[in-house]
């Protein structure tokens, strides 16, 4: 997904970012039904007896990285935030040096005081720059670790379909079950995407600008 930013590339950036932390909401919605889905399940299995042991089993798994993924997702919540935060933090830091290097270039550059506060203003942005960058690449990994635990759940959601073909009555319900925990994993996935292709995205702009 390419979002479409403004000519000035802090403002660009300040768009992407704020792309990222409206698909959060996606994923955490889903994580969130996945828990559910499990506990519901858990049920039926325990009324399915004997018939759904393996199935039993699997719905721990999947309460399990349910509730990961909701941490995570929580966790990136907060990453988002604070990268809109650095965002906004940049995009001043940007104009501020814009403006001083003009009045600099207008003035006579020997002046020690205005030459002092155009240094002050590089660093200040070099150093926003810096933990926006970091903030970054932390909130990259973040969303790497919970394509990791859809990639299980993609797994879990084969394994548990096998193990409801053999809960008789109960088949269809638990299959129902599967079939969410495949859906549920793979609209995850493509929001993850979504953001991992944003976060692309503006990491080529930091190297642009």
């Amino acid at each position: 997904m390419t979002v479409h930013v403004e000519n000035n590339q802090e403002i660009g950036c300040f768009i992407i970012v704020a792309t990222v932390v409206a698909q959060l909401d996606i994923i955490l919605v889903e994580a969130k039904n996945l828990s559910l889905a499990a506990k519901n399940a858990r049920v039926v299995a325990i009324r399915a007896g004997e018939a759904a042991l393996g199935f039993k089993s699997i719905t721990n798994f999947i309460d399990e990285f349910s509730t990961k993924t909701i941490q995570t997702t929580q966790e990136i919540n907060q990453h988002s935030n604070l990268l809109f935060k650095l965002a906004l933090e940049q995009l001043r830091a940007s104009q501020f040096e814009h403006h001083i290097n003009r009045a600099y270039s207008l003035n006579d550059k020997s002046h020690i005081e205005i030459k002092r506060i155009k240094n002050d203003a590089t660093q200040i942005f070099r150093e926003s720059l810096t933990r926006f960058n970091s903030e970054m690449q932390a909130l990259t990994l973040q969303f790497e670790e919970i394509r990791q635990q859809m990639r299980a759940a993609e797994y879990i959601a084969v394994t548990s379909r096998v193990e409801a073909s053999q809960a008789g009555e109960y088949c269809d319900s638990l299959e129902s079950v599967s079939d969410y925990i495949a859906s549920a994993a793979l609209r995850i996935k493509s929001a993850i995407s979504i953001n991992l292709s944003t976060l692309s995205q503006l990491k080529r702009i930091k190297v642009s600008g």
